[in-house]
């Protein structure tokens, strides 16, 4: 009898550890796995191997839909690949998740200033800026910034970008838009001052040189713009800016 129960009892514990096994992997498992498709998306999209990211990136998704930074990642990817929409509905369920989220709502303004969505993007980033722990509130000023500039709102343009450089006194990007914003008010001074700290932050940045030539000569300050547009020239002697310079050079010798 004790043989026949040994039996019956070894029998219910292969079927029970043959439905465990038919589960399929535990949900631990699932997100360990999402998270090493996520990790090399992440790298395949830094690498701007769109392609291959969007692959890797989907695959975190579908193994794991609750990962907020999936999604975001997988909005941005698809976003490098001019699919918009897709992005949009990536990132929306990504905040969706998190409220939060300040980089995902960055993201999704982001893509909204190329759709010429301006009004949503001032919003997207508004949300950012709701996390008093968001540590680089500077991206979201800046999408603010561009968003207002291409309203024509140059007031909220100019605002929007000195916060964007106050939160980071090196984000070379901010003092530059900053001066094309200035320029488009006739603020000739400021946007000097908003290209010279442009070049400070970044020596190597061209545009900014050579904006800076242009606004020295409306100010008639032709040994400015000679030192701007020769610098234009030594960074990149062939390019088209320093085409332009040299044309600028003999204008103003």
């Amino acid at each position: 009898m004790s043989i026949q129960k040994n039996f019956i009892k070894a029998f219910f514990i292969s079927i029970a550890l043959i439905s465990l096994a038919s589960c399929g992997p535990t949900l631990q498992q699932r997100k360990e796995e999402a998270d090493i498709h996520f990790r090399l998306g992440s790298i395949y999209l830094r690498d701007r191997k769109t392609s291959d990211a969007l692959l890797e990136l989907t695959k975190a998704v579908e193994l794991y839909p609750d990962d907020p930074s999936y999604h975001n990642a997988l909005g941005l990817a698809y976003f490098a690949k001019g699919m918009n929409k897709e992005a949009i509905g990536e990132i929306k369920k990504a905040v969706k998740l998190d409220p939060k989220f300040s980089a995902a709502h960055v993201a999704l303004s982001a893509v909204y200033i190329v759709d010429g969505r301006w009004d949503e993007s001032i919003a997207s980033s508004k949300e950012a800026l709701k996390n008093i722990f968001y540590s680089t509130p500077e991206f979201a000023y800046y999408n603010m910034g561009q968003a207002y500039y291409n309203k024509g709102d140059y007031a909220n343009s100019i605002e929007s970008y000195k916060k964007a450089a106050e939160m980071n006194p090196n984000y070379a990007n901010a003092y530059y838009n900053m001066g094309i914003a200035y320029e488009k008010t006739g603020n000739v001074k400021e946007s000097v001052e908003a290209y010279e700290k442009a070049v400070k932050a970044s020596p190597g940045y061209i545009d900014a040189h050579y904006s800076l030539g242009v606004a020295l000569i409306k100010q008639k300050d032709r040994a400015g713009a000679l030192k701007a547009f020769e610098k234009v020239i030594e960074l990149s002697p062939e390019g088209e800016k320093a085409r332009s310079a040299k044309d600028y050079i003999k204008l103003i010798k």
